[in-house]
This record gives C-alpha cells, sequence and structure tokens, in this order.
C-alpha cells in the first residue's frame, strides 16, 4: 500500500473504493453502504495489506454497533495524527528564523505507539465479536 500522501487525502471515498478494488476484494454491501469507512481503512497508516483485507471482508458480519466503533476509531486515529501535524506545522511557523529546536522523537514515539496499541485492543476485541458471531451463524 503506498505512504498517503496530501494527493491522496484529496481523492473522494469513490476513488478510495476503485482503488481499493484494484488491490482488494470488496463485498457490494460494503461498497455501497460503507464508502467513507473504506476511505478511513485505505488511508491509514496504522494497518499493513493483510489488516486491511480482513476488515474489508469481515465487515459484513460486523454488528452496526461494531462497525460505529470501528469508523470511532479510525476517525479518532486520523484526527490525532492530523492535530500532530497541524501542531508541528504552527511550531515550524513559530520559530521560522531560528535554529530549530530539538523535538522529543521518543515522547512522539511513545505517543504513536499508545494509540497503535490502543487501536490493536480495540480491534481484538472487535475480533473476538466477529468470531463470535461467526461460530454463531455456523451454529443455525
Amino acid at each position: 500500500m503506498p505512504k498517503v500522501d496530501e494527493k491522496n487525502k484529496n481523492k473522494t471515498a469513490e476513488q478510495y473504493i476503485k482503488d481499493v478494488e484494484e488491490k482488494y476484494i470488496v463485498p457490494p454491501l460494503i461498497r455501497e453502504k460503507f464508502p467513507d469507512l473504506i476511505k478511513l481503512i485505505f488511508e491509514t497508516e496504522s494497518m499493513n495489506e493483510e489488516e486491511r483485507e480482513y476488515w474489508l471482508q469481515i465487515m459484513p458480519i460486523l454488528t452496526e454497533e461494531q462497525i460505529v466503533k470501528l469508523r470511532d476509531i479510525m476517525v479518532k486515529e486520523k484526527n490525532q495524527l492530523a492535530k500532530l501535524d497541524e501542531e508541528y506545522k504552527n511550531e515550524m511557523a513559530r520559530i521560522k528564523g531560528r535554529p530549530p529546536r530539538e523535538i522529543d522523537q521518543e515522547s512522539v514515539r511513545e505517543e504513536l505507539a499508545r494509540i497503535k496499541e490502543e487501536e490493536k485492543r480495540s480491534m481484538r476485541e472487535e475480533e473476538d465479536k466477529a468470531s463470535q458471531l461467526l461460530k454463531k451463524l455456523e451454529k443455525l
């Protein structure tokens, strides 16, 4: 998956769906019902290709509550990264003309690791719930 750049961030959900479908199989229900979520999954930098594929395939059996929770996680991550980018731009504008101050990369790494761990934990919970739903469906 290519790294998301400013050009990609300006794509519509429909453009993302086209790009996603070149690489993954997207169930029609998901394509029609959750184009915004496809875009969020496609542009996140915290998922690898296998994780993206997994979420695209599992979404048809997720409950509405699980879909809302996944969307909330993805939006929260996107907003937090945008906030960090904005803070960085503001700081760079503020210190323009002065020697750059050392950025505490360790604290940035720790914050990103915390966010990613929270996301992984939440995704594991969702995977467990989805697995339980699959088991119930198999028993029917």
